[in-house]
């Protein structure tokens, strides 16, 4: 939580996108050998990605912010290198003026997000080949089969609420893969069962349906294993006007109505919470500490109403007024 505070106060008060950067299946033997360098490769490269073509008048013609976060598993702990992107719908020029995208509900057209993805990695990974990795067997014939395939960039339409994306992304920073709750294991049997989200049986419109998978204890251990980062990696990164060096030189330029507030309640309640040892409200059906509370404003006229309905010549039996 402390985490996506930190993040929503660096946000602007201006809609994000949501994109999805993910590596070719082709490269994960590739990755497994060199996490530290290819994990940041896919990360230097979307952000690349995305300032060339904001940079172009034709799209933007100002500089973004973009916060990326990176996993490396599925819902179901497969070994899926991917970058989730949040991408600011537009940029500040140098003079401090903001520029919308010229297209209503993306910042550049999906097929040359694609393409511009794919050259940049494949351009900055040829420059690692001399003795700076590992390399593997049939190096030369992945990178060409991977050459020309279309590489996968999801985006999402800009949407001002993205509180959403900041607790999903934030559910990760601090731990591997999984949630306990989504982990058992069962003593009895002696095997591991994880419950996971199936997107491939996803309807339209619909949440994922819940499936299950069965390891022994030693296949569930190397799953988890395979997700942890090398020391000290940066699995969360800020660039163009939302790195820390940018924003510090151009904050003066930013309007005072495109930043948000930076006093975050929800750090306040949690110091509170630990210093008084009170336990957040749960709902009592579901327990979730996840609620809204909503005024509802007395009604004067339902007395009124009540009884200018058809059929009602005084209030029902047992009312007191």
């Amino acid at each position: 939580m402390q985490w996506q505070d930190r993040v929503s106060s660096r946000m602007l008060e201006v809609p994000y996108v949501h994109t999805t950067f993910t590596l070719p299946h082709e490269l994960n033997g590739l990755a497994r050998r060199n996490p530290q360098e290819i994990y940041s490769l896919l990360m230097r490269s979307a952000w690349s990605t995305i300032r060339k073509l904001a940079q172009d008048e034709t799209n933007v013609g100002a500089l973004p912010g973009m916060i990326g976060v990176l996993h490396t598993f599925g819902s179901d702990l497969k070994y899926h290198i991917h970058m989730h992107a949040l991408i600011t719908f537009g940029g500040l020029t140098k003079n401090g003026e903001w520029v919308w995208p010229k297209r209503k509900k993306k910042l550049a057209p999906f097929r040359a997000m694609c393409a511009m993805f794919r050259k940049e990695f494949l351009n900055k990974l040829s420059k690692l080949e001399k003795g700076s990795i590992v390399q593997i067997q049939r190096f030369g014939e992945t990178i060409k089969e991977v050459a020309h395939k279309r590489w996968v960039v999801h985006s999402t339409y800009p949407t001002a609420d993205t509180s959403l994306v900041e607790n999903y992304l934030s559910r990760y920073i601090n731990r591997v893969a999984i949630s306990n709750n989504r982990f058992k294991y069962l003593a009895d049997q002696q095997i591991v069962q994880i419950t996971y989200n199936n997107y491939r049986d996803q309807q339209v419109g619909q949440p994922a349906p819940k499936a299950e998978k069965i390891w022994s204890p030693l296949v569930a251990i190397d799953r988890m294993l395979q997700h942890v980062l090398p020391p000290y990696f940066q699995k969360a990164r800020y660039y163009g006007i939302h790195s820390p060096a940018t924003y510090k030189a151009i904050k003066d330029l930013i309007p005072v109505y495109l930043k948000r507030n930076k006093n975050t309640i929800r750090t306040l309640f949690q110091i509170l919470h630990y210093l008084l040892q009170i336990k957040p409200y749960q709902c009592d059906v579901c327990q979730s500490p996840s609620y809204m509370i909503i005024d509802l404003a007395p009604d004067k006229t339902w007395i009124t109403n009540l009884l200018n309905l058809p059929g009602n010549k005084a209030p029902p039996n047992g009312t007191i007024i």
